[in-house]
């Protein structure tokens, strides 16, 4: 299949190459795929089709097609209702898509598994990256599964648990006194003077990004219907435009007619996307606020990097959705309640999806009947610190 790297901004296209942004323009890149009867065939043979796995949908990924995949085992997790916790805020029809048992115990093993497959198709040597936690303990995980180097700059806020998970998994840890935003431009710094691929979870790789689609892809053959309102927990946004490009994908092929509106959410100390949301900007500024807050895995200011938070703003705006930001009290009461109702256990980023629904429906965003999907990004077991 022919693949190719598309600007976001100005539409560049060019083959599919070790690129982290438009060499016109300086936008962002997303893959673009050759679209043909064959490829539309496929993607509709999937609902009939019994295998399941993640790499089932690797026609829509940048691999090639003989290419062996690195893999723990990621994707295919569950989707829970959560009646008890409904009946006890008011919502009807809920579920949790449960990224919390992925290997690594995060959404992040999806793009990992694509990047760290195209990096050994590349003959790269090493992954490195920018990360709060997840990103790191998944990229050193996949880098060991590979046989890759890896290395990972991370923010001295980062939880104890998943600073210990990377070192045990044999990835190089650098702790910088600073934020992810100054961790981030370390990154990539690093991977531009040693040509290592630079796998931070931003819209800096879309090859990477494109592992992320899959989460549509299931939901749809999980519920069988497009549900109404997918929320999820927004640092710079990927996962969101991901998903919501995964579904589009979806109705190109003709197997859905309708997409879901796209809720973004945000710890209201660090809100960079919920504020030119609430405002009614065209476009994302840096939160130069100082900030602390327990939800790490998405305390993003975006300092070097507002574009990032533009595209999801855009995104979002484009779904017909909304951007909510939580309070700590909020989301610290929400990961007990939902430990005690449902027996499961998230991060506290990965909380604040539970909490934007019950924010939807009060806000009037959404129905009383409407068919929601909070998307858990993170188990809790990586956050114990907060508690």
């Amino acid at each position: 299949m022919k693949l190719e790297l598309k600007c976001k901004a100005c539409g560049h296209q060019e083959p599919v190459y070790i690129q982290y942004k438009c060499p016109k323009c300086g936008g962002i890149q997303e893959v673009s795929y050759e679209w043909t009867e064959e490829t539309e065939a496929e993607i509709k043979s999937w609902n009939n089709n019994d295998d399941n796995s993640f790499w089932s949908y690797r026609r829509l990924y940048p691999i090639q097609p003989a290419s062996i995949p690195v893999s723990l085992g990621e994707g295919n997790t569950p989707i829970l209702p959560l009646k008890r916790l409904g009946e006890r805020l008011g919502l009807s029809d809920w579920e949790l898509k449960n990224e919390a048992v992925s290997p690594s115990g995060s959404f992040k093993d999806r793009p990992m598994a694509v990047a760290s497959t195209f990096a050994i198709e590349r003959h790269i040597s090493t992954l490195v990256t920018a990360s709060t936690g997840n990103t790191g303990v998944s990229a050193s995980m996949y880098a060991a599964r590979a046989g890759l180097r890896c290395k990972i700059y991370v923010p001295a806020t980062t939880s104890r648990e998943k600073l210990a998970l990377i070192k045990y998994f044999g990835a190089e840890i650098v702790t910088i006194e600073g934020n992810f935003s100054e961790a981030y431009l370390l990154a990539k710094k690093d991977a531009a003077d040693n040509d290592w691929f630079n796998v931070t979870s931003t819209f800096m790789n879309p090859i990477a990004l494109e592992g992320n689609k899959s989460v549509a892809y299931e939901l749809f053959r999980q519920k069988k219907t497009v549900p109404d309102w997918v929320i999820v927990p927004i640092g710079a946004g990927p996962l969101l435009v991901a998903v919501y490009k995964g579904f589009k994908e979806l109705k190109r092929a003709g197997v859905i007619t309708a997409l879901p509106k796209m809720a973004g959410v945000q710890a209201a100390e660090v809100a960079p996307i919920v504020q030119a949301f609430q405002e009614g900007a065209s476009e994302v500024t840096a939160w130069k606020r100082s900030f602390q807050t327990a939800a790490g895995g998405i305390a993003d200011p975006l300092l070097t990097y507002p574009q990032d938070g533009t595209c999801t703003l855009q995104t979002i705006r484009e779904s017909k959705g909304c951007a909510l930001s939580i309070s700590e009290e909020v989301m610290l009461y929400h990961r007990k309640v939902l430990a005690e109702t449902e027996g499961i256990f998230l991060e506290t980023a990965s909380v604040t999806a539970i909490s934007a629904a019950v924010e939807l429906k009060e806000k009037g965003f959404a129905d009383a009947d409407d068919d929601i999907v909070s998307v858990g990004t993170g188990n809790g077991l990586k956050d114990m610190s907060s508690l």
